[in-house]
């Protein structure tokens, strides 16, 4: 509720009258939920988060939004981006087939309204699905390439300079 009326604005008007008190209970409700998950990192995000040491792009994990109702699970802040990994609780499986691996994943009503949020908040948002780091994560090749193919396609270049340096940074 204190989402939807704090994004929303003036130009789609809620007919919908809420007392008082929910919105200062939704509110604390929140950024209590927002607190918490910014305490959490899971063992994935490190590994992604080393992913982008390997890239030589600087990082923060865990930032809080300028408004404070968002802990962005990495932000690039060179590109503004925000990065999320995006766990199997952000994704069901739509269709009937036998095999689950032919059924495509899609995106959760939360997580797409996630990324909607988090997107009027800095420039791009990008998610890694885990089927998708499931397969690129063991390999330090491939996890590079997945995650420069992924900025890329936000419309920014990770340099191959900015590699070499890392690299060369890593040898030392």
């Amino acid at each position: 509720v204190h989402l939807m009326h704090t994004f929303t604005g003036p130009r789609e008007p809620v007919n919908v009258m809420y007392p008082p008190w929910l919105m200062v209970d939704a509110r604390r409700a929140w950024m209590s939920k927002v607190e918490h998950a910014n305490s959490t990192i899971s063992r994935s995000q490190r590994k992604l988060a080393s992913a982008f040491d390997e890239l030589g792009v600087r990082y923060e994990v865990q930032r809080m939004t300028d408004d404070g109702y968002y802990s962005m699970g990495i932000y690039l802040p060179e590109y503004d981006i925000a990065v999320e990994l995006d766990g199997p609780t952000n994704y069901y499986q739509a269709g009937d087939t036998l095999s689950s691996r032919d059924i495509p994943m899609v995106k959760t009503a939360k997580t797409k309204l996630r990324d909607f949020l988090l997107a009027r908040q800095c420039a791009r948002v990008v998610t890694v699905p885990w089927f998708e780091w499931r397969d690129v994560r063991n390999a330090r090749e491939k996890r590079t390439q997945y995650l420069r193919d992924k900025l890329a396609r936000a419309g920014f270049t990770v340099s191959s300079k900015q590699i070499a340096n890392q690299h060369a940074h890593d040898q030392r």
